[in-house]
């Protein structure tokens, strides 16, 4: 064999190795940076390339020993091809070729096979990711049969230290939920209208409903027995969409509303467009009121103390709420 063929021999080896040796390295950390969470919703959108990583991330072992003998057939690839390069030099040191020609190569190697395909996987993670999803599933199956006992060493070791009964929690803890929500803003599964939405919803979430309720004696409202005439300047006058009812010549007694927009529209009796006034139990939390008003379908309701009417509560404005929580409160959902 011609030295010129054996060298290019040589440095077609040495390619191979070094192309491995990024493509394991650069998986490796882009597997350890992935966004799971997206994986997660693209797989279950019908996505095959995120269920096929998305199934080595529920199957690690799998990963890492297809990962850690892809790296070792690449260093090997590398090392045989440097020597195999230098053994037909002609010379009385050929240790010292062999040597020298390793110190020259090893940066090379370093730098094209570890340091550039670390830092392009740590940058863009799921796009690399995708890209090969195939390409690493291909070495999985050829690599399946060695891989064997190292996968069952691991198996053991899970086993022993406790770690294979480890399941997924389904119930997030508020603070892992939030970690979530704010990761799924910073991968854009989150657009700012709804990472806000959620911020404000968790914000109020476990807030009694009195922190949003109007004290009984700043209701503004009128006698069920007005006219139209009556509930119209009364709205103007005081800029209101909808008009609490009380029964006449029971002032504390309200059970009812009128949407303006209504009176407008229907004839001149009330009682034709009254909206009943659904009772919430002062106990509950800002959210569990909002749900309830949302399911009765109503625009208020009365807040009520053993049967004693203390308060309202409207749906517009404790919706508002959810898009602009407190000041006061630490955001939950990071914008960085």
């Amino acid at each position: 064999m011609s030295l010129i063929l054996h060298v290019v021999i040589s440095l077609i080896l040495l390619l191979i190795g070094l192309r491995l040796s990024a493509f394991f390295s650069g998986s490796e950390t882009g597997f350890y940076r992935a966004s799971f969470l997206r994986l997660s919703l693209d797989a279950q959108s019908g996505d095959k390339t995120a269920q096929r990583l998305l199934w080595f991330s529920n199957h690690p072992s799998h990963f890492v020993a297809t990962t850690l003998i892809g790296n070792n057939i690449a260093n090997y690839l590398t090392t045989f091809a440097i020597g195999h390069g230098t053994s037909y030099i002609p010379t009385s040191h050929g240790d010292w070729v062999e040597v020298i020609a390793t110190l020259v190569f090893s940066p090379i190697i370093f730098i094209f096979g570890e340091l550039v395909p670390k830092n392009l996987y740590y940058r863009s993670p799921l796009a690399l990711l995708r890209k090969n999803a195939k390409l690493f599933q291909g070495f999985y199956y050829a690599f399946w049969l060695i891989s064997l006992p190292l996968i069952g060493f691991t198996k053991m070791i899970e086993r022993f230290s406790g770690a294979e009964n480890r399941t997924l929690d389904l119930f997030l803890g508020r603070t892992r939920l939030v970690q979530v929500l704010s990761r799924g803003r910073q991968e854009g599964i989150l657009s700012e209208v709804q990472s806000n939405l959620i911020s404000g919803l968790m914000q109020i979430a476990d807030r009694p409903v009195t922190a949003s309720m109007t004290p009984l004696d700043r209701f503004l409202g009128l006698p069920d027995n007005s006219t139209k005439a009556e509930v119209l300047e009364y709205s103007r006058k005081f800029g209101l969409t909808h008009v609490l009812l009380h029964r006449a010549g029971k002032p504390r007694e309200w059970y009812a509303y009128v949407r303006v927009v209504d009176v407008l529209l229907e004839p001149e009796k009330l009682k034709e467009v009254l909206q009943p006034l659904p009772q919430i139990d002062i106990k509950m939390t800002k959210l569990q009121a909002l749900l309830q008003l949302r399911e009765t379908g109503t625009d208020y309701g009365l807040v009520v103390e053993e049967g004693r009417i203390v308060g309202s509560i409207n749906q517009r404005g404790m919706t508002a709420q959810l898009y602009r929580p407190s000041q006061t409160a630490k955001p939950l959902v990071s914008t960085y």
